[in-house]
């Protein structure tokens, strides 16, 4: 069995995976009991878009409205997690539609990029697994650090302070109206639209949160990144175009 044949194979199984366990295109949908509040979220389970019916007022009651956006969140995220399953489970058992991978120890035809060579492969493998090294050298200093994330709640607002939402690990596990704007009886749009105001502003500084604890942690932000994008990662190393 040679070399090439090795390689060949690594390209299989590389191309096969970053197909399986992508996330592109995958969102969650869920709905609340009255199913006049619709939430949408993203493959981290971020809001992505909310909908609440005209009759919010006469079905669902200012009492429960914030029940109900919960509700309707959980239900997209429990849809988001199961869609990707489902997904992951059907690529499983299929072949990646692909092109055929380059071949790594030869040129390549004409009108087509010449992929690495063996030693920049080399290289660039050799390269990975110092990162790795370094990286499991900052585990201790990550765990820690989201350990803390994961138990901070984080509270974003809407305009005027209308509508509160706390983030904790990302998810949202609470939403307030402000009682008074309620009782003026808004519209679902305005009330939709507050929500996600309240929303993307919590993400926002989750988002800078983690950047500043990653800065600190320059070989896991490396690994972070290949995670997200594992075929990214196959692409440097050669193993598909």
């Amino acid at each position: 069995m040679s070399l090439e044949d090795d390689l060949r194979r690594a390209q299989g199984a590389a191309q096969q995976a970053a197909w399986e366990t992508e996330t592109t295109g995958i969102v969650g949908v869920g709905h609340d009991e009255s199913r006049l509040v619709r939430a949408e979220v993203d493959h981290a389970d971020a809001l992505l878009r909310l909908e609440i019916g005209a009759r919010w007022w006469q079905s669902i009651g200012p009492d429960q409205l914030a029940v109900a956006v919960r509700s309707a969140y959980d239900a997209a995220c429990d849809d988001r997690m199961s869609a990707w399953a489902q997904r992951t489970e059907a690529r499983a058992s299929s072949d990646v539609p692909a092109a055929p991978a380059p071949d790594p120890l030869r040129g390549a035809g004409p009108g087509r990029r010449k992929p690495p060579g063996w030693d920049e492969q080399v290289d660039e493998l050799r390269r990975a697994l110092d990162a790795l090294r370094q990286a499991r050298a900052e585990l201790r200093q990550l765990r820690t650090a989201v350990q803390e994330q994961a138990s901070r709640e984080i509270v974003g607002r809407g305009p005027g302070g209308r509508v509160t939402v706390t983030v904790v690990g990302g998810r949202i596990t609470e939403v307030e109206f402000n009682r008074r704007w309620l009782n003026e009886q808004p519209t679902g749009q305005a009330l939709a639209d507050a929500v996600g105001a309240a929303a993307h502003q919590a993400y926002a500084v989750v988002a800078q949160q983690s950047a500043a604890a990653l800065a600190t942690m320059p070989a896991l932000a490396a690994a972070r990144a290949a995670v997200a994008d594992p075929a990214a990662v196959f692409r440097r190393l050669g193993l598909i175009e």
